[in-house]
């Protein structure tokens, strides 16, 4: 099972799903920080709390199962694809004020460039344990 080969690998789930864990935390807080800034900000914020509620709970448990590890891989693409409501997309405007607007996206980007690092860094292993 892939499940049991990554849980063998040296706490795979404990340092790289609180590597994760923080990730999206950090990517919430920017987020929310700027939310004036774009009308749709709340179904991000609540689509990322979503998968950091199921985060928590499989660092609680301290267990992921195989269907779990797939789906991050998929989870993985409907963040990062380039379509208009991937995180990959997201960013934020003020025509009233553009220097906001760029100190808003340049914490953005940083947030989400490290989100998909670890969320990729996962995934690989996922992938690599598939084949």
């Amino acid at each position: 099972m892939i499940c049991e080969e990554l849980k063998s690998r040296k706490n795979f789930v404990e340092e790289d799903f609180i590597e994760l864990r923080d990730s999206v935390e950090g990517l919430i807080s920017v987020i929310e920080k700027y939310k004036d800034m774009r009308y749709n900000s709340s179904t991000y914020i609540d689509d990322l709390k979503e998968f950091l509620a199921d985060i928590k709970l499989t660092l609680k448990e301290k267990k992921i199962t195989d269907k779990e590890l797939k789906n991050l891989n998929f989870l993985r693409e409907d963040y990062f694809n380039s379509h208009t409501n991937s995180i990959s997309e997201y960013g934020v405007y003020d025509k009233n004020n553009l220097e906001k607007t760029h100190k808003a996206n340049d914490e953005i980007e940083i947030a989400k460039k490290r989100f998909g690092k670890i969320l990729y860094k996962i995934t690989e292993k996922v992938i690599y344990h598939m084949i």
